[in-house]
C-alpha cells in the first residue's frame, strides 16, 4: 500500500519531533500495511518555516536509517504544499517539490476559506503540466459548506485527497460523513494517511479500509489503491465525471 501524505520527517514541521519518533512512526506505517511513502513535510506555510530543509537530502538520510534499522518502508520526496501565488515558478525551479517527481502536486488550502486565486492557479498549474491534488477537502470549512466549489475544481482537472482519520472520526461525525461523501461522488480519488506521530495523528489505514468497505464496497476501496499506484507511477488517472452531492430528507449527506 502507498501512502503519498505523511509527515515523517524529524525535526522539520509538526511531524515527529526525534528521529527516534520517525522510526517509531515508519514501523507502525509498516504494520498497517503500507510499503511506500511519499514524505510531504509543509511548505509554504505561515506556521512552519522549513525552507532552510533540503528535503530531499533529509529523504535520503531517514531511507538509509530505515535500512539500517530493518524497517522495509521505501521514501520518495514530496511536499505538502500551502497554495500560494508562485506556486508555478516554485515548482519549475526546484524550490518546490511534486509528489515523487511527478505531474501531481500536494496543494493545502487554508482550513476556514479558498483563495480567490485558487482557479486561476490551478489552470496556471495544469498548464504547466501538473495536476493539483488537493489536500483534506473534508477539513476546509467553506468546502463543507460549499462542496460545489470542490465540484468545480474537480471538474476543471484537478484532484483532492481524503485523510484516513477522517474516515474514522477522529475529526468529528460531520467530517466524516463528508468524507464519505466526497468519495462516493468521486470528488476525491486519493486517500492518505497525514500520519504525523503515534500517539494523535496516526495512520489508521486498516480502520480507514474497513470504514470505505462497509459504507462504499470493497471495489471502490480497491479503486482509490489503483488511483494512488497511478500517481507514483506518474501515469494519468482515468476516472468518471464528479457528481454534485445531494442531502437527504433529514439533511444528511447522501452516498
Amino acid at each position: 500500500m502507498i501512502d503519498v501524505h505523511c509527515h515523517l520527517l524529524p525535526e522539520v514541521d509538526d511531524g515527529p519531533r526525534t528521529i527516534e519518533a520517525s522510526l517509531q512512526l515508519a514501523r507502525r506505517a509498516v504494520e498497517e500495511g503500507v510499503t511506500s511513502i511519499v514524505v510531504t513535510p509543509h511548505a509554504y506555510h505561515p506556521y512552519f518555516e522549513t525552507r532552510h530543509h533540503n528535503v530531499a537530502l533529509e529523504v535520503a538520510q531517514l531511507q538509509q536509517r530505515l535500512d539500517e534499522e530493518g524497517i522495509s518502508l521505501t521514501l520518495y520526496v514530496g511536499q505538502e504544499i500551502r497554495i500560494f501565488g508562485e506556486l508555478v515558478e516554485a515548482l519549475e525551479s526546484g524550490e518546490a517539490h511534486s509528489l515523487a517527481g511527478s505531474r501531481y502536486v500536494l496543494v493545502e488550502l487554508p482550513s476556514q476559506s479558498i483563495p480567490a486565486y485558487t482557479e486561476a492557479l490551478f489552470f496556471q498549474l495544469q498548464t504547466a503540466g501538473y495536476i493539483p491534488v488537493i489536500a483534506h477537502p473534508e477539513r476546509n470549512h467553506e468546502l463543507a459548506l460549499h462542496p460545489e466549489k470542490l465540484h468545480h475544481l474537480v471538474s476543471s482537472g484537478a484532484l483532492s485527497q481524503v485523510t484516513t482519520s477522517s474516515l474514522t472520526g477522529q475529526f468529528g461525525r460531520q467530517v466524516r460523513e463528508l468524507a464519505l461523501t466526497f468519495i462516493s461522488n468521486g470528488l476525491s480519488q486519493i486517500i492518505a494517511s497525514d500520519a504525523h506521530n503515534v500517539e494523535h495523528r496516526d495512520f489508521n489505514w486498516r480502520a480507514a479500509k474497513q470504514e470505505v468497505v462497509n459504507e462504499l464496497g470493497e471495489e471502490m476501496w480497491e479503486q482509490h489503491l489503483h488511483f494512488t499506484e497511478q500517481i507514483l507511477a506518474n501515469k494519468q488517472i482515468a476516472m468518471n465525471p464528479p457528481r454534485l452531492p445531494e442531502k437527504n430528507w433529514r439533511g444528511r449527506w447522501k452516498w
